[in-house]
């Protein structure tokens, strides 16, 4: 998107001009994003504070981003990711990591990052509509009904571009020999 390039651009040079756009034009989404990962309950504070936290990782991270990347997805995955942390941490003290055994070598972990790199960069070559079709069901787990319902949309044309976009995101993979 052009003017998330030039809002990157600005925020790399510090100007804090920039990040007040970003926010003025991802903070309902990104509010959104956090009411639907914590669900309906979520205290107006959690909202409030997740989505400020969002903003403040795009100005820490800035620096990081891609030329052509999209902000309005990145900011989603860094609010969802936390929000999640956030619900983990009220329904239990442990992490979830501790009670788990992972391989965690160098080789695995690389593996586990290039994978995640490759998926990626399948849903990202996606057409933009199959993109938020496709996050919105696997990413945000809403239902087929529900994005239909959003996006005026029937049923069973969300359907179809959730086969296809499986069916794209399989082939890319496969010959990039990613194990899915």
């Amino acid at each position: 998107m052009r003017g998330d390039y030039e809002i990157l651009t600005r925020l790399r040079d510090r100007d804090q001009a920039a990040l007040e756009t970003a926010i003025r034009r991802y903070s309902g989404y990104v509010a959104a994003v956090v009411k639907k990962t914590l669900g309906d309950d979520c205290a107006r504070q959690d909202i409030e504070e997740l989505t400020a936290d969002a903003f403040v990782a795009l100005w820490a991270n800035a620096g990081k981003l891609r030329d052509d990347s999209d902000l309005k997805y990145w900011l989603a995955i860094v609010v969802r990711n936390a929000s999640l942390r956030r619900r983990q941490k009220s329904v239990s003290t442990v992490p979830l990591e501790e009670n788990l055994v992972f391989d965690r070598t160098p080789a695995t972990q690389a593996e586990k990052r290039e994978r995640i790199r490759q998926v990626r960069e399948a849903v990202d070559g996606l057409e933009p509509v199959d993109r938020e079709i496709f996050l919105r069901h696997y990413f945000w787990h809403q239902p087929v009904q529900q994005i239909a319902r959003e996006m005026d949309k029937n049923s069973s044309a969300i359907k179809s571009r959730l086969a296809r976009g499986r069916e794209k995101l399989r082939k890319i993979l496969l010959k990039e020999d990613c194990p899915i």
